[in-house]
C-alpha cells in the first residue's frame, strides 16, 4: 500500500507492525482501532465505581484509561509517527501512575514527592521516546518489572497487614493472556490479515483495559493512597 496516496499522507508514516492489514482510508486498521473502546469502557467503569464508593482519589486512573484508548485508536487509525508517540505516551501515563502509587505504599511519601515521582518517570519515558524509541520501550519494561514484581514483592514481605491479592491476581491473568495474544499477533503466528473484526492485538486492547480496571480495584483497599496522612 502506498501510504502517500491515502489520508494522513501529510503526516510522517509509521506502519503498525501487527497482523491486521492496513486499508487506504481514514481508519487504516479498523479492528485495532475500534477495540480501544475497551479502554473507554474501563475508564467509565472506574469513574462510576470511584464516585459511587468514595474512591475519588483514584479517578485519575479513569482519565488515564480514556487517554490510553484515544491515543491508541488514533495511532491505529492513522499509522503516523505522531500517533505512535501519542500511543506510547498513553501507556506511559498508566505505568508511571502504578509505579508512583507503589512508591507511596512503600515509603508513605507525601503527595508532593509522589507527584514528582510520577512526573519524573513519565517525563523520562517520554523524552526517551523522542530520542530513542527502543530505549524508551526498554525503560518501560524495566519500570514495569520494578513496579509489578520487585516493589510488590517487597511490600508483600514488609507489610504488617497483607491486602487481598485477588485483584492483583486478576491483573496478572488479564495482562499475561493479553500479552500472549499480542506476541502471537505481532509475530504473525496466529494471523488473518483480512479479518478486521478480531485479532490478537484487538483482544490485547480489551484485556489490557481489564488489567487497568483490576489495578484500580486493587488500589481501592489502600487507605494511604488517599494521602490523608501525607508527609511533606
Amino acid at each position: 500500500m502506498d501510504s502517500t496516496a491515502c489520508p494522513w499522507h501529510s503526516l510522517e508514516f509509521t506502519a503498525a507492525a501487527f497482523c491486521e492489514e492496513s486499508v487506504c482510508g481514514w481508519v487504516r486498521q479498523p479492528g485495532n482501532t475500534v477495540s480501544n473502546l475497551g479502554f473507554l469502557l474501563g475508564g467509565w467503569l472506574i469513574y462510576r465505581h470511584a464516585r459511587r464508593h468514595g474512591h475519588a482519589h483514584l479517578v485519575l486512573l479513569a482519565y488515564i484509561s480514556v487517554v490510553t484508548g484515544l491515543t491508541s485508536a488514533f495511532f491505529h487509525a492513522s499509522e503516523t509517527r505522531l500517533g505512535a508517540i501519542l500511543d506510547f505516551s498513553g501507556i506511559y501515563l498508566g505505568s508511571a501512575y502504578m509505579f508512583a502509587m507503589n512508591i507511596r505504599r512503600l515509603t508513605r511519601w507525601g503527595k508532593g514527592r509522589i507527584g514528582a515521582v510520577y512526573l519524573l518517570f513519565f517525563g523520562v519515558s517520554f523524552a526517551l521516546l523522542l530520542i530513542d524509541p527502543d530505549l524508551s520501550r526498554q525503560f518501560y519494561a524495566l519500570q514495569s518489572f520494578a513496579c509489578c514484581v520487585v516493589l510488590e514483592a517487597i511490600l508483600f514481605f514488609t507489610q504488617k497487614v497483607r491486602p487481598d491479592y485477588r485483584w492483583f491476581g486478576a491483573f496478572w491473568a488479564s495482562f499475561l493472556l493479553g500479552y500472549g495474544l499480542w506476541l502471537l499477533d505481532v509475530q504473525h503466528l496466529v494471523c488473518d490479515p483480512t479479518n478486521h473484526w478480531i485479532s490478537g492485538h484487538a483482544l490485547w486492547h480489551w484485556l489490557d483495559a481489564l488489567a487497568l480496571y483490576c489495578v484500580y480495584r486493587l488500589y481501592t483497599q489502600f487507605q494511604l493512597l488517599r494521602f490523608e496522612d501525607s508527609r511533606p
